[in-house]
């Protein structure tokens, strides 16, 4: 079991050297050479004891009530190869609130700064109903939260997801918002964002970094200026070769090129312009690509050096739909962990080209809300709920004989 170490100090031998010290007092105590009085006895003995109390309940407090103490994430420690633990949130540890929110029972902001993490919470909407012809739709949305307590969301998902998501969020700790990013201009990715519920209205937004590009509704676009002015909002426009630090954490911007901001496009070139987004931290990076297609993937491959896309967490593209995630790009990003935000259970296709590649693939339809950690090194993944279906088990199988689980 590894142990929780916290400010560089193991918590298991502090308790090992305290237990060596009472047993040293107590024979101290007996020798009437160092210590006559019995009181002064019984004042260091419970000088210990407290002492031993309080460093056992301080480790504790140094994760989060839906953490495990003996995860790799939270050790320090730096093996030979990174530590990846997947888990179903266990029962007893599940908010109380009900399936439609998070059952993390953690303040965000707090564990992630207390623990040196960075935090991803994958809640596009849990239980949404909105659908149309392509199936039902939640969108993305993913909370990051940086080991500095900077807060990030990534998309928004559906209008009718707004009033959940703003009560995700609150109960995560998150009171105001640092950044948020489009990561196009699509309603399954902006909905929750400056509809009248959503987070522009109902939070304090620092920055808002989006491409610059619309879409041909020119109702959106006058919505989302209203609610930018009314809530006064430094708004971003972020392109390729964009990038900037969070506290320890970078980030580049990979795509897309400067050449249609300000301008309104139809569907796939508007997904085709998504904003190409790397987080890294440590030596764990992250991958956000919006829905870029199949050749969208390709354009913005060819356009960027090799081995920059490389990455160990993956928000696969278009909800994790085949129109996307080509062999070519899960090659060019060979990634550990996959979530894919869908209200339909993630294509085949997409699951088996992840998991020739060894990585296990998450989907909120599936797994309920999924929530990522990582020290920068090694990696948890738990999800809200477990799978009933075993459609995916052959595949995982494949995953699992490239990257054994620890």
């Amino acid at each position: 079991m590894t142990t929780l170490i916290t400010n560089d100090v193991n918590i298991s031998n502090k308790k090992l050297k305290i237990a060596n010290s009472w047993f040293t007092i107590y024979i101290i105590g007996q020798s009437e050479e160092y210590m006559r009085g019995k009181l002064f006895r019984i004042i260091i003995a419970f000088s210990v004891i407290f002492s031993f109390v309080f460093i056992s309940c301080a480790g504790t407090r140094n994760i989060s009530p839906t953490s495990y103490a003996d995860s790799a994430v939270y050790s320090l420690v730096r093996g030979d190869a990174p530590v990846y633990s997947y888990s179903v949130l266990k029962e007893n540890l599940r908010s109380k609130e009900g399936v439609l929110t998070v059952p993390w029972q953690e303040n965000a902001v707090e564990t992630a700064k207390r623990t040196n993490t960075i935090r991803f919470y994958f809640m596009s909407g849990e239980k949404q109903s909105f659908s149309d012809t392509s199936g039902i739709k939640m969108g993305d949305s993913c909370l990051a939260v940086f080991p500095d307590g900077t807060t990030m969301l990534i998309d928004a998902g559906m209008s009718d997801y707004a009033s959940t998501l703003v009560k995700n969020l609150k109960m995560l700790g998150v009171e105001e918002l640092d950044y948020v990013v489009l990561s196009h201009f699509h309603n399954d990715h902006y909905g929750s964002m400056w509809s009248s519920n959503g987070v522009l209205y109902s939070m304090k937004v620092g920055k808002f970094l989006w491409s610059g590009i619309y879409n041909e509704s020119q109702g959106a676009k006058n919505s989302f200026e209203a609610a930018i002015r009314a809530n006064d909002v430094e708004t971003v426009i972020v392109s390729k070769g964009d990038s900037f630090d969070i506290g320890d954490a970078h980030i580049d911007i990979y795509a897309p090129t400067p050449d249609n901001i300000g301008q309104h496009l139809g569907e796939t070139a508007l997904n085709n312009s998504s904003i190409a987004m790397k987080i890294t931290f440590g030596d764990f990076k992250a991958l956000f690509c919006g829905d870029l297609y199949v050749d969208g993937e390709y354009k913005v491959l060819a356009m960027n050096d090799e081995g920059v896309f490389d990455a160990d967490l993956v928000k696969a593209n278009h909800h994790g739909r085949d129109t996307s995630n080509s062999k070519d790009w899960v090659a060019a990003t060979t990634p550990r962990v996959v979530v894919a935000t869908c209200g339909n259970p993630i294509d085949t296709t997409t699951y088996g080209w992840y998991s020739r590649v060894g990585a296990k693939v998450f989907n909120d339809y599936l797994d309920g809300y999924v929530r990522v950690v990582s020290d920068g090194y090694n990696c948890e993944v738990t999800t809200a709920r477990p799978r009933t279906t075993t459609l995916f088990d052959n595949f995982d199988k494949i995953a699992e004989q490239i990257y054994p689980s620890n």
